[in-house]
């Protein structure tokens, strides 16, 4: 066995970029190491991208663009562990916050390099000396907080491992011709206002070095093939159909004729929303099938379990005193796993080896049996919760904090989505209402956390089905989106089905924008509520769309005029 431990030390040297950073983070420590507020911990990280950027619209190539770059994070702690100048300000600071920004730098390891890092270093570190005597001034003169954590896990020893990770391989020539061709299709429809078809593939190289001798490599390929049309309802609210696949590898994007079928599928759906009637404010019974199910998990659980939100005296902290306590029906399971690479058919968004502390992505698990377990951990500790899960994530140019990578919810019993739509009008009838919802797709959401405002949530749905008790058809509504407060929500979770699904998509908060995945199967809750979605004001065009006639010349027929139009 020794020979093939060997042969992977000898095929994992480190590369150029590495030792350049390397040599710089020795320089800077061997520099500071005397000075009056000397930093207990400095990591660089050197993002190397390559993307590809594709977008077609009114029936043509609009964008095209191969872009290389190269980003500079440099985190530095002056202080102690204990309180270091990561640590929040209260209340009202020039200070307050960490000002950083992306920073671009040379693709070469050359002089241009090493400058780039010495610059950003001093600069940072100028700035941690002044913030840290202000911090001291600010603790001496402030009530004891709620939790005394140190601000920092250190460790006695980094991570040091090199990984490769795949080219790139989305050609430019290859997939424009599919991309106009969808647009073409999209644009002969006269209830489009606007479409665009685009591909975007990535491919980043993180190399980290630390001051705890960490010594990483490590990333992630992504591409994103996706159609979004717009339309105006005549009662001037914009509608919007959303498509998309996210993917590791790239052979794994919907072919050209699968591209075609999207754009008539997406058609067929923006007519139908167009003409589907506004919902009204709701309190009753809501399915929420597969992919909504998900994002409103990760809305109203996900932000709430981030570690350090359970720090910060002006976090609402939900979860903080429930930890041991039941959260949920006793069937059901809440994990977040970054180790987790496909699920449910699909390969999963919020995958990574390493999180943006250099610490290995690993399952954290937040409700078991019902019981809530935890928290997302970076290596910035709770009293209860000492060491980082691999959960310290960040987009360039942010400090990393605990965020979300493969929230998996998971239930021990399940039921058919026949029997859960049964289940549904058993509860509409049971309440005495005329109908209940189906939620089918979602477009996002966002949460609130903090004391100030009210603690909830909202789910943006844009797929919302009326189901009749009396037997009716199903009725397309739009218009409204979920809302609501956590643990009452999670209250009136009553059953859930078989069917997994996954949402990919990306997430912001303070640690900016990062890549995530849900997967949860369909659930169905005794009651939940709705609100009107914001009005649009504006009435459809009233000029008629030039439509391209079957010799490609733009022409306007009667046809393309809306029903009650001023011209």
């Amino acid at each position: 066995m020794w020979w093939v431990l060997g042969m992977i030390a000898l095929g994992a040297a480190p590369s150029s970029t590495e030792v350049l950073l390397a040599e710089e983070l020795d320089r800077a420590t061997e520099a500071l190491e005397d000075a009056e507020e000397p930093p207990h911990y400095i990591a660089l990280t050197a993002s190397d991208w390559h993307e590809v950027t594709l977008r077609a619209r009114d029936g043509t190539l609009a964008y095209e663009a191969e872009e290389r770059s190269r980003y500079l994070d440099v985190d530095l702690r002056v202080g102690t562990p204990e309180l270091d100048t990561t640590h929040p300000l209260r209340g009202f600071s020039s200070l307050d916050g960490d000002d950083r920004n992306a920073l671009q730098v040379p693709l070469d390891d050359g002089p241009a390099m090493r400058h780039a890092v010495w610059r950003e270093l001093d600069g940072r570190y100028r700035d941690a000396a002044e913030r840290i005597v202000v911090l001291r001034a600010n603790q001496r003169v402030k009530v004891e907080e709620e939790d005394p954590a140190p601000d920092f896990q250190p460790m006695t020893q980094g991570h040091v491992d090199r990984q490769e990770v795949p080219t790139l391989d989305v050609s430019a020539a290859g997939w424009s011709g599919a991309l106009v061709a969808a647009s073409e299709r999209l644009e002969a429809s006269a209830d489009v206002v606007s479409a665009t078809v685009a591909l975007q593939g990535s491919r980043v190289v993180y190399t980290m070095v630390d001051t705890e001798g960490a010594r990483l490599q490590h990333g992630r390929r992504h591409a994103r093939l996706s159609i979004t049309v717009q339309g105006v309802a005549d009662d001037g609210d914009e509608v919007t159909v959303f498509r998309a696949r996210d993917v590791h590898d790239p052979d794994r994007l919907p072919s050209a004729d699968e591209l075609l079928t999207w754009s008539d599928d997406a058609l067929t759906d923006l007519r139908a929303r167009l003409a589907a009637p506004r919902g009204e404010p709701y309190s009753g019974p809501v399915l929420l099938e597969g992919q909504a199910a998900g994002v409103f998990f990760h809305e109203v659980m996900g932000h709430r379990v981030e570690g350090h939100r359970q720090k910060r005296d002006n976090e609402g902290k939900t979860f903080a005193d429930h930890v041991g306590k039941e959260v949920l029906p006793e069937w059901i399971d809440v994990v977040d796993d970054p180790t987790i690479a496909e699920l449910a058919g699909e390969q999963l968004n919020g995958h990574y080896a390493y999180d943006d502390e250099g610490i290995p992505g690993q399952p954290a698990v937040l409700v078991d049996d019902g019981i809530f377990r935890g928290f997302l951990m970076s290596r910035s500790p709770l009293e209860a919760f000492p060491e980082s899960n691999g959960h310290g994530r960040r987009s360039t140019g942010r400090q990393p904090l605990a965020r979300m990578g493969n929230t998996v919810v998971t239930a021990a019993r399940t039921t058919s989505r026949d029997q859960l739509r049964q289940q549904l009008l058993t509860e509409v009838r049971a309440q005495g209402l005329d109908y209940g919802y189906i939620v089918d797709e979602i477009a996002g959401g966002f949460t609130m956390t903090g004391r100030v405002m009210p603690n909830a949530f909202n789910v943006r749905a844009s797929t919302t089905y009326r189901v009749y008790a009396d037997g009716r058809p199903d009725e397309l509504i739009r218009g409204i989106d979920l809302v609501g407060t956590p643990f009452v929500a999670f209250a009136n979770l009553i059953a859930a089905g078989d069917d997994p699904a996954v949402f990919n998509g990306t997430c912001g908060a303070e640690s900016g924008w990062v890549p995530v995945s849900a997967v949860a199967p369909s659930l169905l809750f005794r009651k939940l509520e709705f609100q009107l979605k914001e009005k649009g004001e504006d009435r459809p065009p009233l000029l008629p769309k030039p439509l391209p006639d079957r010799d490609g010349e733009a022409t306007a027929p009667a046809s393309a005029r809306r029903d009650g139009g001023d011209l």
